[in-house]
């Protein structure tokens, strides 16, 4: 038997490096391709130490648990435990439906029958192509929807929005399942009831919003005299219970959020001015991206747990 070892460690690169990316967008957490692509290498690494007997200690389950951490530890810097804990169970989830779906589908296209559990299936890039295609369709399709609920959550949070040197203390709801960007920069946007927007902004510009109705309210933008507002005003598409639609927003000073952890402020940010009432009641008036307090990034596009603007 011939082992190559610039194979082995090419192919676990390349693997390590979907499973760590896949991770990353499951769990909802930002990555960077500088961490990443060592972290891949070494893993690919840690794979050739198997061809060594004397380093057969780092193929017992304590060993490979010990490993799965330091690769996650190494793609994804310190972070509280609990976000740490749920990246290694996301990891393990995916190399197992990776691998899976990467021997199931070996098995699938295999000509005669199999002699026996031994029975070894060639591999070839282009089967493991395929095989990485189902999985990584059945992670983002699946896996990903089941991860959101179970780990989705609502929290209601103390913060303090400033603009201008207007601000306004609310109660917003954290909820992870949900996660809204704008189209430039992908910046984190908190929605904010319409009725809270009007105590941050000017005058003219709270003119505008009530005289113009919601819908008129990006289409009649020309006819706002606070041309300094405008000038942080930003539109962001959004997908509610069973519709499409888009926001006016724009960006504060800062947002100040009361966390576990202690104060977190960051200006960047963006406000969604939301013309409707949230699942929290009259209590809440902001839904809080969730970036704002944990780093943990959902979705592109977020699913808005809200009833319609009356």
């Amino acid at each position: 038997m011939y082992i190559y070892a610039d194979m082995v460690l090419l192919i676990n690169f390349i693997m390590n490096s979907v499973i760590l990316v896949l991770t990353a967008n499951a769990a909802g957490v930002p990555f960077s391709w500088k961490r990443i692509l060592p972290t891949a290498l070494m893993g690919g690494v840690y794979s050739l130490a198997g061809i060594f007997p004397e380093m057969a200690i780092l193929y017992t389950i304590p060993g490979k648990l010990l490993a799965s951490v330091t690769l996650i530890l190494l793609a994804f810097g310190r972070r509280p435990l609990k976000i740490t804990l749920i990246l290694v169970g996301i990891f393990f989830i995916i190399s197992f439906i990776l691998g899976g779906a990467v021997l199931g589908w070996l098995y699938f296209v295999q000509t005669g029958a199999p002699h026996g559990v031994s029975h070894i299936i060639g591999l070839s890039w282009g089967n493991l192509a395929i095989g990485s295609v189902i999985a990584v369709t059945l992670i983002l399709l699946i896996v990903k929807q089941m991860l959101g609920r179970m780990y989705r959550r609502q929290t209601l949070y103390q913060a303090k929005i400033e603009y201008d040197g207007r601000y306004a203390e609310i109660t917003g709801m954290l909820d992870t399942g949900n996660g809204l960007y704008s189209l430039l920069g992908r910046t984190p946007v908190v929605l904010l009831t319409y009725q809270t927007s009007l105590q941050l902004l000017s005058l003219q510009a709270s003119e505008y919003l009530t005289k113009n109705s919601p819908d008129a309210w990006i289409a009649n933008l020309d006819q706002c005299l606070d041309a300094a507002w405008l000038a942080r005003v930003e539109v962001v598409p959004y997908q509610s219970v069973g519709s499409r639609s888009i926001l006016l927003g724009f960006r504060p000073d800062s947002i100040t959020v009361m966390t576990e952890y202690g104060p977190a402020q960051t200006a960047n940010v963006l406000i969604g001015i939301y013309n409707g009432v949230f699942s929290g009641g009259s209590d809440c008036q902001a839904l809080l991206h969730p970036a704002l307090i944990t780093g943990v990034n959902t979705t592109k596009e977020a699913g808005i747990c809200a009833l319609p603007g009356r």
